[in-house]
């Protein structure tokens, strides 16, 4: 019964405070909070899962086996018990036949089912728009690349022959999902039923195919199966998923996630300081109803269990509350951009909920109890009669809860101790830098000023240990706010300078060295720049030191392939010697053979390889041994889009070797028909189209980015909470002072222009330590968590303090403009 009782008088004095407003910031704090959040992980949740299926149809599939030969018919069986989607695909090169035309193309044969994911796009007539199909051609009609039909002088309709077979071409292919870097899949593409494969007789022993098996499925199912199969693959087979066929993609998704979940996490610190922020104002106005309660005989239980039952029934009110806001935010915001994302994002799962509700209980736990014991310990006496000079000594409980229950949510929820430690870090700095500020603010000399600026000091040396708790509540919401903006920048331009506007999107190779001129010449005549001509050769790396690779062939995948070797005299752009010497540093006219320059190893193999300068290095190509030292370690950019080489001799080193060229550049869509004069005129070059595939992997970035840049929205409103939380949570003291100077004769402007300054001050000084805040913190993100070289940020020390200044400033004199606008008579009234 007791317990009852104490439950009805918390929910009586609850609506009596909800009436009078005392509680409205603290719920209103705790209702922004969990929907900031809830919105935050049901957005996260859905885009990310819509991007990872949009970014699989790269693939065609889930998770598919690359062969060079078909696999045990028992795999496929396996897979159909385990309940798993299936298709196949055959790939490979062959010359096209139309009457007296021949034309080289990429073939590929599918099994019906193909796509798993995503879709086929083609044409029935070249004048017809492209249409959205969800399977290949039928058995005995091919769909074609549109450039094939010039060059081998074909219409729709007409056939032909593929092999031993004739063939209907039957529609124009625009679009398919599974454009790789694979060699096989470029160039002018031809599209055909795998049942006619057969018939055509193409595959001999020895052709260069390629068997693609696609699966599709139950996230376990997959995980299950793949575990079964993984000990049965052989050499020549392996399992691809989109971090290995798409790296790029991958890597941008991953980044996104993390800077997603980073996100998330400040909104849980912007949230738990706004809730702390209230949940201080709340308590002392209450101070004195506790004294009262003490001095008719209430104990500290009782008092305890009262406010404890209020605090879980506006919790559980607000919680639930912002539940609704958060789910209706997100489901609006995702409606608004259906158009901006190609796949629709699929229901959110049930966990972003647990998430809010998590995030309401912990800051209400964390924020709002500790001020609720002290609350609970107050001293009739010392209340009373207003003597503060015996201060709580447990005080500190509550600076060490807060925090601690915070970062404990932020881990549990980015689930990354990197992104923890980082915010860790910047939040030491920024309250370790409050105190000293706000000294260095109420150190002013009052006596030499005079007007606004004498009232502004005066208010903040009456506020001292209060205004060290403003200025960090600030600083970490322009922390948050300034950490998120320049992590966004720095990963949305590190996409992009991955793939820049006119970075090379087609590859020339098996370029005899008779035609290199003649290309040359060409790509000149139509003003299209490539990049430098360079020889190659294959060959394997068979010995390091004289002990055989071949018992290494694990350790790396470059032991158990070809490599493409290449000599220049000319260090690519994107290419860096970290260690060793280049050709043109080791001086001229020694005695030794070429191949004794040495040979110059990508800095990444050489780790995994371990590898040292002077290593010697035994290659086999085409029968013949070459031998050579390391002589130098070099870094490059593989996301150029230029040739590039793990391997680099000196000029002559591979002379006696036959070589071909190889060479990239970038072309304009509108001249698209000159690789139709390439093919023509060097009919023995191949030709790798890569326009495509970059300009799916810039919609994937470029979707991205809009998903991260409608979080940021999100974002700003938990850092504006703070703010009001701030500055209401000194809103009574300042209608008192407010009231007594104007009753005193001070005119309203100038009590606005004292406001301006206090709360500029305030700004300045912690936008200041957010600008150090947030350079420490992007230090650890861009390291541990973004994988992106550390840049200092210049911009944040001039950001930092004019945020804070226009920020804090305005919200404060806005937030306080009742405090001078309203009749002192009323104001004093009111208060007493």
């Amino acid at each position: 019964m007791p317990a009852l009782k104490h439950s009805l008088l918390s929910l009586r004095l609850l609506a009596r405070d909800w009436r009078g407003g005392e509680l409205a910031l603290i719920a209103t704090a705790l209702v922004l909070a969990v929907s900031c959040v809830t919105a935050i992980a049901h957005f996260t949740d859905r885009l990310t899962r819509a991007m990872h299926i949009q970014s699989q149809t790269f693939l065609a599939a889930e998770r598919l086996v690359n062969s060079s030969q078909p696999v045990d018919s028992a795999w496929l069986d396996k897979a159909r018990e385990s309940g798993l989607q299936q298709a196949e695909t055959v790939q490979f090169a062959s010359m096209l036949a139309a009457g007296d035309e021949f034309q080289f193309a990429a073939v590929k044969a599918v099994s019906d089912g193909y796509p798993l994911v995503g879709h086929l796009e083609m044409r029935a007539r070249e004048s017809d728009p492209s249409r959205v199909v969800q399977g290949g051609p039928p058995p005995g009609e091919v769909w074609l690349e549109p450039r094939l039909l010039p060059l081998l002088k074909l219409e729709i309709g007409d056939s032909l022959q593929l092999g031993d077979t004739q063939l209907t071409v039957s529609g124009l292919l625009d679009h398919e999902p599974d454009r790789s870097d694979n060699l096989f899949s470029m160039g002018a593409r031809l599209l055909m039923n795998l049942d006619d494969l057969p018939a055509a007789n193409i595959l001999q022993p020895g052709s260069r195919v390629r068997y693609r098996y696609l699966f599709a499925g139950d996230d376990q199912a997959l995980e299950q199966y793949f575990t079964w199969l993984e000990p049965l693959l052989t050499e020549h087979q392996r399992v691809i998923d989109l971090r290995e066929g798409q790296p790029r993609v991958a890597s941008a998704l991953d980044r996104a996630e993390r800077f997603l979940y980073l996100a998330g996490s400040l909104a849980v610190l912007l949230a738990s300081v706004a809730v702390g922020l209230a949940a201080r104002r709340y308590s002392l106005r209450h101070t004195a109803y506790v004294a009262v309660m003490k001095s008719l005989g209430a104990g500290r239980g009782k008092v305890l269990g009262i406010y404890l039952g209020q605090l879980a029934a506006l919790t559980l009110i607000a919680t639930l509350l912002g539940l609704l806001i958060g789910s209706l935010v997100q489901s609006q915001a995702v409606s608004l951009m259906a158009d901006f994302f190609p796949v629709e994002p699929p229901p959110s799962h049930w966990s972003p909920l647990i998430v809010g509700l998590a995030t309401g209980f912990a800051c209400a736990l964390g924020f709002a109890l500790p001020p609720l014991f002290r609350l609970a310990r107050t001293d009739p006496m010392q209340t009373l009669r207003r003597d503060w000079s015996n201060p709580d000594r447990r005080e500190w409980l509550g600076l060490v809860l807060g925090p601690t229950s915070m970062l404990l949510l932020i881990w549990w929820l980015s689930g990354s101790l990197a992104i923890t430690a980082a915010l860790f870090a910047g939040m030491a700095l920024l309250v370790g830098g409050s105190a000293l500020a706000n000294q260095l603010l109420i150190r002013g000399r009052l006596a030499t000023l005079g007007g606004s600026w004498r009232i502004a000091l005066g208010s903040l040396q009456r506020r001292a240990a209060f205004n060290t708790l403003l200025i960090a509540a600030f600083g970490t919401g322009l922390l948050a706010m300034l950490a998120l903006v320049f992590a966004r920048t720095a990963l949305i331009d590190e996409w992009r300078m991955q793939l820049p506007e006119k970075a090379p999107n087609h590859f020339l190779i098996n370029i005899a060295p008779t035609e290199v001129d003649g290309l040359q010449a060409m790509l000149a005549n139509n003003k299209v720049t490539s990049t430098e001509f360079y020889p190659m050769v294959r060959g394997r790396l068979t010995a390091i030191n004289g002990e055989p690779t071949k018992d290494r062939r694990e350790q790396d995948n470059a032991l158990r392939r070809e490599l493409n070797l290449s000599w220049t005299d000319t260090l690519a752009p994107d290419n860096r010697i970290l260690e060793g010497e280049w050709w043109d540093e080791a001086g001229e006219g020694r005695s030794e053979e070429r191949s004794e320059q040495g040979v110059s190893v990508e800095v990444e193999l050489a780790a995994r390889l371990g590898l040292a300068l002077g290593d010697r290095l035994r290659f086999s190509i085409g029968g013949l041994e070459i031998e050579s030292p390391v002589a130098s370690f070099r870094s490059l950019d593989w996301n150029s889009m230029r040739p590039n080489f793990y391997m680099l001799f000196a000029p002559g080193a591979l002379e006696d070797f036959p070589a071909t060229y190889i060479t990239s550049f970038y072309l304009p869509p509108e001249q698209k028909l000159l690789v139709n004069d390439l093919v023509r005129n060097f009919p023995s070059v191949s030709v790798i189209e890569l326009d495509k595939i970059i300009q799916r992997i810039r919609d994937t970035i470029d979707q991205v980015s809009l998903a991260i840049e409608s979080v940021m929205v999100l974002m700003l409103v938990a850092g504006v909470l703070v703010l009001v939380a701030g500055v209401r949570a000194s809103i009574a003291e300042r209608l008192q002072e407010a009231a007594i100077i104007r009753t005193l004769g001070g005119r309203r402007r100038l009590l606005l222009h004292s406001l301006m300054l206090e709360f500029g001050l305030l700004g300045i000084a912690a936008g200041l330590l957010a600008a150090a805040g947030a350079e420490a913190t992007l230090a650890v993100l861009s390291q541990r968590v973004f994988d992106l070289p550390f840049v200092a940020h210049p911009m944040l020390w001039l950001l930092g303090p004019l945020a804070g200044a226009l920020l804090v400033g305005t919200a404060g004199t806005l937030a306080c403009r009742s405090s001078v606008s309203e009749p002192p008579l009323k104001v004093l009234r009111e208060l007493a």
